[in-house]
């Protein structure tokens, strides 16, 4: 029986799974034709419109969650990767992995509004600060862009571990953090100082990573172990 355990990293406890729901009870509602070879995938905050960065076309299919249908298509940067939705609601970041960018878009027209060069291969990116900050890892470079989003500007540049891949930023305190393919591990940054304060190990490697609403945990799936590693933050 398929089983994904639960390695506490606070108290060492591997906890199973809950019980699978029934098959009729996760069926597909509808599948949506979008653009070539989709990657990253975000849901606005009202939940009415759903972005999708189409790494083949160079594109971001925007779809409308009432019909299920896209609505519109917009042309970005080289290899677009990572999506993350900011200005509650009205900007959408874009991540380029070709060209080493971020393309911010306007949800109101649906066009590029500001380009803003980063890293190389930029990948993951997280909103933070209450809106005000944008969090690009770049995996070719090892580092991590902070983007003032007010400005559309870097205001600069922390370096990584070995193959930085998700990011996520805390909901309740100045706290970013990224998982690094390379190290198997987990970098908790304070966005005051933009200094790594903390580097827990994980499982083997690391791919998604979530927060916890209240902050209080950080859960990153381990993808050679099939585990997750639950931290206490």
């Amino acid at each position: 029986m398929w089983m994904l355990a639960l390695a506490m990293a606070a108290v060492g406890a591997v906890l199973p799974a809950a019980a699978a729901t029934p098959a009729a009870a996760r069926a597909a509602v509808d599948t949506i034709p979008v653009g070539d070879n989709p990657l990253g995938v975000t849901v606005s905050p009202l939940g009415h419109r759903v972005y999708v960065a189409d790494a083949g076309d160079d594109s971001v299919s925007v779809i409308d969650r009432s019909s299920n249908a896209v609505i519109a298509t917009i042309p970005v940067g080289d290899s677009p990767a990572g999506v993350a939705v900011g200005g509650l609601g009205t900007l959408l970041y874009v991540t380029n992995q070709g060209s080493d960018s971020v393309s911010v878009i306007s949800t109101i027209t649906n066009a590029v509004i500001a380009t803003i060069h980063v890293g190389g291969t930029p990948r993951g990116v997280a909103v933070g600060g209450l809106g005000t900050r944008l969090y690009v890892v770049n995996a070719g470079s090892d580092t991590v862009s902070v983007i003032n989003t007010i400005t559309n500007s870097v205001v600069t540049t922390i370096p990584a571990a070995d193959g930085p891949g998700a990011p996520a930023a805390s909901p309740t305190e100045n706290r970013l953090y990224v998982v690094h393919g390379g190290s198997n591990t987990l970098s908790v940054i304070n966005t005051d100082t933009y200094a790594v304060i903390r580097t827990v190990p994980v499982g083997a490697s690391p791919g998604g990573l979530a927060v916890s609403p209240d902050g209080k945990s950080v859960y990153v799936t381990s993808q050679s172990d099939d585990t997750v590693t639950a931290i206490a933050t």
